[in-house]
């Protein structure tokens, strides 16, 4: 009772009431099949990277994105920060594609122009990876959280604003 007349409430809005479809459930739901593939990938070249490759050897061009790093924000970095921020890099660099492609032509079906789309979907890109690269190092540097801990979170959180700005923006 208290459900239906939050979401008969939020119908009233034309934001959310866009949202409330069955058509917006719809896509909801293969968006959300296409994050769990997208997180499995992800989460899995990250473990992969940061566990099995950058632990035992320092990443490629770890001198020199070190030296970047310290004069962009004049901190001295521990090692292990550069490796599960690159481990991060990478893995996103790699689902960015797979999310891009398969939510456009599976979860939102979306017909517009591609170059377009493409492009607003790099800003975000570019947003959500110094976004979830600032997030992780706080959570693991900052309040101690294990790093493949930290990834899963900011993970979360990143799925939550995607969503919208996909529906709204991107894939409309």
């Amino acid at each position: 009772m208290l459900i239906n007349n939050l979401l008969d409430r939020l119908k009233k809005y034309k934001f959310f009431s866009e949202l409330l479809t069955p058509e917006a459930f719809s896509q909801m739901k293969r968006y959300v099949i296409t994050g769990f593939t997208g997180f499995a990938i992800e989460y899995a070249l990250f473990f992969t990277f940061y566990y099995y490759i950058f632990k035992r050897f320092f990443p490629f061009g770890y001198s020199f994105a070190k030296s970047i790093a310290e004069s962009l924000v004049n901190y001295d970095l521990k090692g292990d920060t550069y490796s599960y921020l690159f481990a991060n890099a990478i893995a996103y660099v790699v689902v960015f594609w797979f999310n891009f492609l398969v939510n456009r032509i599976w979860s939102f079906k979306s017909k517009v122009n591609i170059f377009k789309q493409l492009r607003q979907y790099a800003v975000l890109f570019i947003f959500n990876l110094f976004a979830t690269s600032a997030l992780l190092y706080l959570l693991s540097d900052k309040i101690g959280i294990m790093p493949a801990v930290s990834k899963v979170l900011v993970m979360g959180l990143v799925v939550c604003w995607n969503f919208i700005i996909y529906k709204k923006v991107i894939y409309k």
